[in-house]
């Protein structure tokens, strides 16, 4: 299969659409600039040889496209003519404990990264960021590996299903997601572990891994806290050589331990706090924050910034040993207090907050991959296969993400659904094509006309933008 599949594809799409139909060759000039060439796989002596893995990983990566949203739909879609693997072929590589999925990941986010740097249209003013925050992946069967229920903050309650905690990356004017891990919850009823009952957590799909297997260090940070896994994700990002000069996140994650990681790396975190029971050294006295916003309101320290809309009180503390700045922010001079904690303390408050509003694209991030890529609605009830469908939506979104900014698209659900629409109508031209093969076969038998002959005939006589007759053309030099 697929000697050289990857290359018919992209010209078959691009030939077929003209310049003026600009998001399908947008998407598909990205497609073909991120090469999946570098990313290798080790040989596996029962991997079929007719089956290349790089052409599996980028049949699931043009899946949206063809609006494909699983291994099922695979088999009744046009993608499946360009690459015909098995249903069972492609559950197999989903499957597969031995792949390194985060390895892919970053060899593509760094040529996307380096693309964006090539084309020269990076801010230098503006800031480079990592972003840390989780979402919820709800899931319907109780017997998927490791399912568990898990809190939604969203929902105010329990749930089925997994926390995904993802790493972002933004030069300030596009997000890429990095890195994640997939996390459960143990509950706290011991009686129902995981949130369920004895007899549905035995009912559980059950793998055996080896112990130094790819996807046993996946099945290992299901309960690894989540703290743990954001650092170990922000340092494998230094290591790639994705660096920023701040980490973003929420509340949840602001804590001394982060703060001290990321100085050691050479970055800033700008975050939320909440103003709790944590204590930080205030002109030589240890005080709460409330405390603290307390004494710079009596000394009458809050001031209107128009820019932002709020009253904002800021000074210097010292918190763990690190010195830090804070902003206490309110809407109204009666309102309640939001805490912006920032390690840089050289940082105005209309900067620091303008750096913190970048964290919004994670969120962004969710909706859209949500809602285009399938990101978290994997059913599959192998682990291994949770990982690859993650992954998988993390880079199609990515890579749609950069055809957007080239493109000059305001939304990425725009770029989305007119790339979409333009892959449905080749898809129908080329079932109107086997129709009219059918009925130039019926002609020529009944005339005692060559097929052939009768072809080029029509094709001589009709105008180039006609799309039919440029799928006849495509055919012709594909079968020649």
């Amino acid at each position: 299969m697929l000697r050289s599949k990857s290359t018919k594809l992209f010209s078959e799409i691009s030939d077929f659409f003209n310049s003026s139909e600009k998001a399908i060759l947008k998407v598909m000039e990205i497609y073909k600039v991120i090469k999946v060439t570098p990313i290798k796989f080790d040989k596996e002596n029962n991997w079929p040889i007719e089956y290349k893995r790089k052409d599996l990983l980028l049949g699931l990566l043009l899946m949206p496209l063809f609006s494909v949203k699983n291994a099922t739909q695979y088999l009744t879609s046009a993608l499946y003519q360009y690459i015909e693997a098995s249903r069972d072929t492609l559950y197999r590589f989903k499957n597969n404990s031995n792949i390194s999925w985060r390895n892919i990941s970053y060899k593509m986010n760094k040529q996307i990264i380096q693309k964006i740097a090539t084309k020269g249209t990076v801010d230098i003013t503006k800031p480079k960021c990592l972003i840390v925050d989780d979402s919820d992946f709800p899931k319907v069967g109780k017997f998927a590996e490791h399912i568990s229920r898990i809190w939604s903050h969203v929902n105010h309650g329990s749930i089925l299903g997994f926390k995904g905690l993802f790493l972002g990356y933004t030069d300030s004017k596009t997000f890429l997601g990095l890195d994640f891990s997939i996390h459960k919850e143990k509950g706290k009823n011991k009686k129902y572990p995981n949130g369920l009952k004895p007899c549905e957590n035995k009912r559980q799909y059950n793998k055996k891994r080896s112990k130094d297997c790819m996807g046993q260090i996946r099945v290992d940070e299901l309960l690894t806290n989540k703290i743990d896994c954001a650092i170990s994700m922000i340092k494998r990002a230094f290591r790639n050589n994705i660096v920023a000069e701040y980490v973003l996140m929420d509340s949840w994650f602001l804590c001394d331990k982060i703060i001290k990681e990321v100085l050691s790396l050479g970055a800033h975190v700008i975050g939320m706090c909440k103003i709790g029971n944590a204590k930080y050294d205030y002109k030589g006295k240890t005080r709460t924050a409330k405390k603290i916003a307390d004494a710079l309101r009596k000394s009458g320290k809050v001031r209107w910034v128009k820019k932002l809309n709020l009253y904002v009180a800021e000074t210097i503390v010292e918190y763990k040993g690190v010195k830090v700045k804070l902003f206490f922010c309110r809407n109204t001079k009666r309102g309640k207090w939001h805490l912006l904690v920032s390690t840089n303390t050289k940082l105005t408050i209309t900067e620091t907050y303008e750096i913190y509003s970048i964290r919004w694209s994670i969120e962004v991030f969710f909706r859209e991959a949500k809602q285009h890529f399938e990101l978290g609605k994997s059913q599959s009830r192998d682990f291994d296969a949770q990982i690859a469908d993650t992954t998988i939506s993390m880079l199609q979104y990515n890579i749609f993400s950069l055809a957007k900014r080239f493109g000059a698209y305001e939304t990425l659900g725009g770029l989305f659904k007119d790339a979409k629409d333009l892959v449905i109508e080749l898809t129908v031209c080329k079932r109107i094509w086997g129709f009219f093969l059918e009925l130039i076969s019926i002609i020529s038998e009944f005339f005692e006309i060559d097929p052939d002959e009768l072809i080029e005939k029509i094709i001589s006589t009709n105008t180039n933008d006609n799309k039919l007759i440029k799928l006849m053309k495509l055919e012709i030099k594909n079968a020649a």
